[in-house]
């Protein structure tokens, strides 16, 4: 059986999207894109197509590796093989043939997530020189378990690109993941994403950031506090005001371990329900032969 590999850019999104969501139907985190959410995706996270990679039989696509670029880096947006085709060494030809195209494009490092139970992933990784930098926690408080205590405080909506503009560096002393850097959440407030921070004496103190929910869920895309105020007083006042805006089931992405807004989502009653690493490879183990 002949499998050849292929630019992404070479293939409509609706075959993109009909691959991505068939290597990922089994996944602990299912992907369900249709071509329009599939585009808004590529942009946001700044995807480029003509280094990902689609593997193809004779029958259709059947792998596919998607990589983001930001100035020197990259950040392999998902690696995925459909069940039938698995245990052939397809992931391992996608990912060095990607590694490859990220070398030709004179990136300097490549950084990706696995989920902490993957561990068949996490060794291919590995096997091809890629190291753990850090470990990222996905928070979530279900709705069942209603508002959490009124806060004397009330949160308003914002507009998100001052926040974004002024204050997100500060306030972030601890690396964003890819998905939750500021490019990222740029591109999502051009899409409609929403703000709500707490003020006090006419400045932002706390936000969060996300779309209302959905069918009983609201993924948060951020959430930060002025680092002057504190976690304790500004933190809380943002989670209890959102949990009392909004009875959904809240859940909020990869968050560093060195974070110290865990210890806030802990005090309000999030709890981990997944735990990634962060992968990073460095491009001269390409360019020195490693490989």
């Amino acid at each position: 059986m002949t499998i050849t590999l292929h630019p992404a850019s070479q293939f409509p999104l609706q075959d993109l999207a009909e691959v991505l969501n068939l290597c990922y139907e089994d996944y602990a985190t299912p992907i369900r894109f249709n071509p329009r959410q599939l585009d808004f995706f590529i942009r946001a996270h700044d995807i480029a197509l003509d280094a990902s990679v689609v593997a193809r039989a004779r029958h259709g696509l059947v792998g596919v590796v998607l990589l983001g670029r930001r100035g020197t880096r990259g950040w392999v947006a998902g690696l995925g093989v459909k069940p039938s085709y698995r245990g052939q060494g397809l992931a391992r030809r996608l990912m060095e043939e990607l590694m490859v195209q990220a070398a030709s494009r004179e990136l300097t490092r490549l950084q990706l997530e696995v989920l902490s139970t993957n561990t068949r992933a996490q060794k291919l990784y590995k096997d091809l020189g890629w190291r753990v930098e850090r470990e990222l926690l996905i928070w979530e408080r279900a709705g069942y378990e209603g508002p959490l205590p009124i806060h004397r405080e009330r949160a308003r909506e914002m507009d998100p690109m001052p926040l974004l503009e002024d204050v997100f560096d500060a306030w972030h002393p601890v690396r964003p993941c890819w998905q939750r850097e500021k490019e990222t959440l740029l591109h999502y407030a051009q899409g409609g994403m929403q703000a709500w921070g707490v003020v006090r004496a006419g400045k932002p103190v706390a936000y969060v950031m996300g779309f209302a929910p959905q069918h009983g869920r609201m993924p948060l895309l951020d959430v930060a506090v002025d680092p002057q105020v504190g976690y304790r007083s500004a933190g809380r006042a943002m989670i209890q005001n959102l949990h009392l805006m909004f009875n959904a089931t809240v859940q909020l992405p990869n968050e560093p371990v060195a974070s110290e807004l865990n210890f806030l989502f802990t005090a309000m009653g999030y709890r981990v329900v997944l735990r990634q690493y962060e992968m990073i490879f460095d491009i001269s183990n390409i360019r020195s032969g490693v490989l």
